[in-house]
């Protein structure tokens, strides 16, 4: 017993005396008129992440994200969108050159969305369901001194699978999606390596 419990405070030793524990995100804002028929549409993100470096290629981590939404369209429906992740993820760096870098991230990604819409006239209807999926983002990192990096990613390959909450919506079933999509994904965040 004694030799295991060494063996695997070696291994841990070894693992973590070349790595390196990183924290960042990325918050966003946006005001606009999506849609025509829409009056203001507010949407707002707080995407924190932290991260453990194994090695110069091998990275893995823990992201989270709140983001939440509100418009209001010419109907006068007022309406709102909140939800929840947490995803693990993976990251390897398959090029790199300099201060920048290339890489590829894998993550499972697993939240919650609630929605409502209150009409002018008539009965609010609510909406919420919770989601499982699976990710891979391409992305790259722009090293700006030996602490802080910009890190960006862009589009990426989906599979998400929806299931609606019974208690509020019992007529909406479940969905499954794949999804290989350049124009979304799209996110850029400071990096603190400690």
């Amino acid at each position: 017993m004694k030799k295991f419990l060494f063996a695997v405070a070696a291994l841990a030793t070894s693992l973590t005396a070349s790595a390196q524990l990183w924290v960042g995100g990325s918050l966003d804002f946006e005001n606009s008129k999506q849609w025509q028929n829409e009056k203001s549409r507010t949407d707002w993100g707080i995407s924190p992440k932290i991260g453990y470096a194994l090695d110069d290629a091998l990275e893995v981590g823990l992201g989270f994200g709140i983001r939440g939404a509100s418009f209001e369209n010419n109907a006068e429906t007022k309406s709102s969108q909140l939800s929840f992740s947490v995803a693990p993820f993976v990251r390897y760096t398959y090029l790199s050159e300099g201060n920048f870098s290339l890489f590829i991230e894998g993550n499972v990604s697993y939240y919650y969305y609630s929605g409502k819409q209150e009409p002018k006239v008539g009965d609010t209807q609510k909406t919420s369901n919770w989601n499982f999926g699976v990710n891979i983002l391409p992305g790259f990192k722009y090293t700006l001194t030996d602490h802080f990096a910009l890190v960006a990613t862009f589009g990426r390959l989906s599979y998400t699978h929806s299931q609606p909450d019974k208690d509020i919506n019992p007529w909406i079933g479940n969905q499954n999606d794949l999804e290989f999509n350049i124009s979304s994904g799209y996110g850029i965040g400071l990096y603190y390596t400690f």
